[in-house]
Order: C-alpha cells, then structure tokens, then sequence
C-alpha cells in the first residue's frame, strides 16, 4: 500500500522488461497475422483472376495485316479481341493507316480479350522538289541524291539565258511533293541558238516597244492584252505567251499582256533597282509590295548570277517592299 495516489508502486520498475517483452510479443504476432493474410489475400486474388482468365474462350488471331485499321478493329472485335496501336512506319506499298505487320501474328491462340499490337504505315514518304534551275548538271544531280530523289530524262533545249550544261526546267516543278527515291526530268541548256533557230526572248517588266522592234525584225505578229489592274506602270510588259526560251516560228504568233493601269491621283512611281551578286549558280528572286492595298508580288523569277533588275512600280502611301533571294530576306524599304 502507498498514500500518494500519483506515484508508483515501488515494484513496477522490477516489471518493466516483463511488460516490453509482453509488447513486442504481441506486436510480432500481429504482424505475422497481417503477413499471413496479405499472402492469402494475394493467393486468393491470383487464384480468382487465373479462373477468370482461363474461364475466357480460346481464340484464333485473325489476319489483319495489309487491312484498314478500321476494318482490322472491326475483325479483332468480333473475335473479342483489342488492338493498340504500336508505331508507324513509312510503307510505300500500304496506303496510309493500313496494318504493316500485327503482334501477336495472325493464328495464333489465345484467350478472348488478349490485345494485339499493330503498326501502320504512313504511306509513301513524301518530299519537297528542289529548285534545280540554273545549276550545273552535276550539281543538280547531287541535290536531287542527297534529298533522296534521282534525275530521270535529260533533255537539251536552247536558250537565251541559262549558260550551256545548266537547267533550264524539271518536271516535278519546284516545291512540288514527290515520293521518296522517284526521278526527277529535266531540260538541260545547250547553250545559244544557231541562226536558223528563234528564241523567244524574256519580255517581261520591258516596255511594249521593245517587244514590237523584235517582232518587225523577226517578222512575228503580235498579239496585244491589256490589263487595267495590273500593279505596274502603263505600257509595262506583264505576261507573255510563249515563255522566255521557247522555239519559235513565224507564223506561230506570239501573244503579250500589258499593263494598261492608269496613274491614280497622287501615286507615283518607284525604281526598284538590284544586282544580284556574282557567282556560280542561279538566284530565285521575288520582290513583294505593300501599301494600303495589301500585299503582293511583282516578281518570282530565276535570274542568272550577276544580273539586274530594274523595275518602275506606282505607289501610294504607307507603301514599302521586301526583296529575297533563295527565300532570304536581303533588302526592306519603305518607298518614299
């Protein structure tokens, strides 16, 4: 017996180790228990799924390569299997979105429910024509391999403009989608016309009388369009039926468009004067105006390393242009 109700008895000290053992007794047994019945629980899980599983039909995978995906989902369905879709791949000999090859293979059996992997194809890989004009044969050829495309006819045309050994034209056009290792044809320059050949000459951005002094030589007749909305100044020279180079004959006519766009009050007329730089191979040179109009092009042409352009434009206020070269902007100004 003790009076202090808030102390100890004097034997609980003796007990202590007794009473620890007690505890850690009673938690080692309750952990045993928790383990035991995790492991059943696990046992019993798998033992359920595994009778789930197996209570599951037999099925054969069907074939759905070189199919439609949505025609391959529709086989798979109604053997009551799934399908994923694994990858995709460039297949020149599949249309886009059709089953490359399929995992696991057609005949296969397995359980309903299985999911079979597929990769489609992307179709033919597609790539963007270059733009051979003016290089040297060799080079074009060596453009064409490293995209991945090859040189198909070869033809030789006269011309004007384009030195001897270089292209004048392809087919794919320029910027044109074509398959991966498809060919390329084209027109390579012989150089300068003998006499008994007529070239037509590139009158284009040239004045009317121009065109008219080489007709009355060559005796040609001239065929004469005007248009009234034309963004260049009367008289100029916008289009022109045969194209720069084209063989010609007396009596095959030519036909030109000119500008007949008269001078709005207040407009005025801007030179555009550039010189492209010397070099081996030729430039795409495209001149875009803006004004209060919009936007617009005035010229997308080739020209020869070295050459000119000089062009006379209306313009009204707010108006600027830009000019590139191969896609490169080299020049900006307002027109003032």
């Amino acid at each position: 017996m003790y009076d202090d109700k808030n102390s100890l008895p004097e034997d609980f000290l003796d007990d202590k180790p007794i009473i620890i053992k007690s505890l850690f007794k009673i938690l080692a047994i309750l952990g045993i228990t928790a383990a035991v019945l995790a492991v059943a629980a696990y046992f019993a899980f798998d033992w359920a799924m595994s009778a789930v599983v197996h209570s599951r039909k037999e099925v054969q995978v069907p074939d759905i390569s070189k199919k439609p995906a949505v025609v391959a989902l529709d086989l798979l369905a109604n053997a009551n299997l799934a399908m994923r879709k694994a990858g995709e791949e460039y297949q020149p000999d599949l249309l886009s979105g059709s089953v490359i090859r399929q995992l696991p293979p057609a005949g296969t059996v397995v359980r309903e429910g299985k999911v079979v992997r597929v990769w489609l194809s992307q179709g033919s890989q597609s790539i963007e024509v270059p733009d051979l004009s003016g290089l040297a044969l060799r080079n074009a050829e060596l453009v064409l391999r490293q995209m991945h495309l090859t040189v198909g006819t070869k033809d030789t045309a006269y011309s004007l403009t384009i030195e001897r050994g270089a292209v004048i034209s392809q087919d794919p056009a320029a910027g044109a989608l074509a398959v991966k290792d498809s060919e390329v044809n084209l027109v390579v320059s012989g150089g300068n016309p003998p006499s008994a050949v007529l070239l037509m000459p590139d009158f284009r951005h040239k004045k009317i009388a121009d065109v008219n002094l080489w007709a009355s030589d060559a005796n040609i007749s001239v065929e004469i369009t005007e248009d009234e909305d034309s963004p260049f100044p009367n008289g100029t020279i916008i289009k022109q039926t045969p194209l720069p180079d084209s063989e010609i004959t007396p009596d095959s006519g030519i036909e030109i468009t000119v500008s007949a766009r008269p001078l709005a009050a207040g407009e005025q007329l801007y030179r555009i004067h550039y010189e492209l730089p010397q070099g081996k191979n030729t430039n795409r040179v495209k001149i875009v105006m803006q004004d209060e109009l919009g936007e617009r092009e005035i010229l997308n042409e080739v020209r020869q390393p070295g050459s000119k352009i000089d062009l006379s434009v209306p313009y009204g206020d707010n108006a600027a242009f830009r000019i590139y070269v191969d896609g490169i902007l080299v020049r900006e100004k307002e027109m003032k």
